[in-house]
């Protein structure tokens, strides 16, 4: 497993300290936050699809859609999603 050292602010290492044994576990929660909300810009813009923001994200299209409603977007279903979902 590779090492990684960066330097982070003393406050914020303050608010670390009592997760310290488990960053790791924090650092994958926390990409899974930065993934989820990056794909639901792209799909609130019209860029992609929900099922693909899913994709991108690493969450399924059910977990996607609930993330999405709980910032008042709706999916339209439209051939392309359809298409993916078969596939």
């Amino acid at each position: 497993m590779p090492t990684v050292t960066i330097a982070i602010p003393d406050d914020l290492s303050a608010q670390l300290e009592p997760y310290r044994d488990n960053l790791d576990d924090l650092l994958r929660i926390g990409l899974r936050e930065v993934k989820v909300e990056q794909s639901l810009a792209l799909f609130k813009k019209g860029n992609i699809s929900l099922w693909k923001a899913a994709r991108m994200a690493g969450v399924s299209l059910r977990e996607m859609t609930q993330y999405a409603v709980a910032q008042g977007l709706r999916a339209a279903v439209d051939e392309e999603t359809i298409r993916e979902e078969l596939a």
